[in-house]
């Protein structure tokens, strides 16, 4: 169990004798956690709805979500991240990637601010 930052962490989310990345915030700005763990292949992650995790960990497709501030619904998404068998794992695990790689890829961050800042800056390839 890890509650703080650790640099090896990495290593650690795609360990295969990882059972979840569970993330209980009661407040969560933007959801790091959860898309670190998609990066690394971790799944499932399990999240409460708190701020922007609701936005990376949709219940069923890229892990389990549980009401924040609410240690019974917590409870429920942990029981079902651990009965998750190999095949949903591995679903759950390109369904996470796939959203972590199209709605935080770089190259596509920098050339949609550009684009909206300063679009003169963009070539369209004409």
């Amino acid at each position: 169990m890890l509650t703080h930052f650790d640099p090896q962490l990495r290593g650690l989310l795609s360990h295969p004798a990882l059972a979840a990345v569970i993330v209980p915030s009661r407040t969560e700005p933007f959801g790091r956690i959860p898309l670190e763990a998609f990066a690394a292949g971790a799944a499932p992650v399990v999240a409460t709805t708190a701020g922007g995790l609701a936005e990376l960990v949709i219940d069923g497709l890229t892990g389990y979500t549980a009401q924040s501030r609410h240690p019974a619904s917590l409870a429920a998404a942990i029981s079902r991240a651990l009965a998750c068998d190999s095949a949903g794992r591995a679903r759950l695990r390109v369904a996470s990637r796939r959203l972590a790689v199209t709605r935080y890829d770089h190259a596509q961050a920098v050339a949609a601010f550009c684009a909206e800042v300063a679009p003169w800056t963009v070539t369209t390839g004409k």
